[in-house]
């Protein structure tokens, strides 16, 4: 374990692992030594953020996070700025997750009857807020990575993510947050209803007071489901998805197009082009539909569950074209499921972080 032995950042800031109180659930609580490693390497985390800020990011917005495996080795990251644009940038907890990967690919040994993988149990995370932060600036995982954990087999759902906070007293203390609290419908699954079989609306309690119509949300799945069978663009990845959306009252819908294996358009983004190019800055989208298959099956022949929903395209028209109360419109075992951005990335679990520790 990294910084165990001497723990100088704890003493660095003088505070006692025994005396800080951990809220959530976790299997450190009880432990000294884990409990110290994890409070020793948020604030090694503190710091690589700080260094990040002066001395790497072009934004600066520095974070940088740290993964616990489930051997309890530790790997760390910083979000990657080279610039603004999006192909050159990288969060914190993604690059710690990728050097995870990389630290134990190096470890493994090739055995025809096992193949490799890492089992992540915490997400460390921290940020530096210089003295010109906003009071109100908040921190958590963004869409993207959120979309990453969604989908990631090397996570669970008794993953969590950690972080050192301070209260309103001034106290240190560590945040324990299990993966379900940011996606609280990661094991959802969802089905493809043939568009003469629609017996069935199910509404989630966020949905039941949303203004979209039954027979709205009917049509609007029965578009989105055609789109789907008569998408002829995914051979390469061999994973069809189509999505639809009603964005000013009327319907759009985009397909996934394959250009390989690796690129391709995410449809419910494409649907939304054609609604924004229409209606410009006016463009407000009331619900979204996907229908599709959430499996791929890729060389390793393993059924690798990729699932059909992007939260990264949900966060990202959430927050100008959409919000969180905005429909979100599947195929269930019983019928149509009709739930909400919100039920899928509620915006209330938030790291609040603009503080010294001392």
């Amino acid at each position: 374990m990294k910084n165990t032995e001497e723990l100088k950042y704890i003493k660095k800031y003088n505070l006692d692992p025994d005396k800080i109180k951990v809220v959530g659930e976790c299997d450190f609580c009880g432990n000294y030594d884990k409990k110290a490693f994890v409070l020793e390497n948020l604030i090694y985390l503190y710091e690589l953020a700080e260094k990040n800020y002066f001395g790497g990011n072009i934004t600066k917005t520095p974070y940088a996070a740290g993964v616990i495996l489930d051997d309890w080795s530790i790997h760390f990251g910083v979000n990657y700025n080279a610039t603004r644009n999006e192909t050159s940038s990288i969060c914190a907890e993604r690059s710690a997750i990728l050097q995870a990967f990389n630290d134990k690919i190096q470890e493994y040994e090739i055995n025809d009857n096992k193949r490799f993988s890492i089992k992540i149990q915490y997400i460390l995370m921290s940020s530096y807020k210089n003295e010109f932060s906003f009071a109100n600036e908040k921190m958590t995982p963004c869409a993207d990575c959120l979309s990453w954990f969604n989908t990631g087999y090397n996570l669970s759902n008794k993953s969590a993510v950690v972080s050192l906070q301070k209260d309103k007293f001034g106290e240190v203390f560590i945040l324990v947050q299990k993966l379900d609290e940011f996606l609280p419908l990661r094991n959802m699954e969802f089905f493809n209803i043939d568009t003469d079989k629609i017996h069935k609306i199910i509404r989630s309690e966020n949905a039941k007071n949303n203004a979209v119509k039954d027979n709205e949300i009917i049509e609007l799945y029965r578009k989105t489901y055609f789109a789907y069978k008569n998408n002829q663009n995914t051979k390469t990845s061999n994973q069809n998805i189509a999505a639809g959306i009603i964005s000013n009252g009327e319907i759009f819908t985009g397909l996934k197009v394959d250009f390989s294996k690796r690129w391709f358009i995410e449809p419910l983004m494409a649907a939304c082009y054609k609604a924004i190019e229409k209606y410009g800055a006016n463009t407000k989208i009331q619900a979204v539909c996907y229908a599709g298959e959430e499996y791929t099956i890729p060389e390793c022949k393993e059924k690798i569950k990729d699932g059909i929903i992007s939260l990264k395209t949900l966060g990202r028209i959430s927050t100008k074209f959409a919000d969180k109360n905005t429909l979100v419109v599947t195929g269930g075992r019983d019928g149509i499921l009709i739930n909400t951005i919100g039920d899928f990335m509620p915006d209330e679990y938030r790291f609040i972080q603009n503080y010294k520790i001392n």
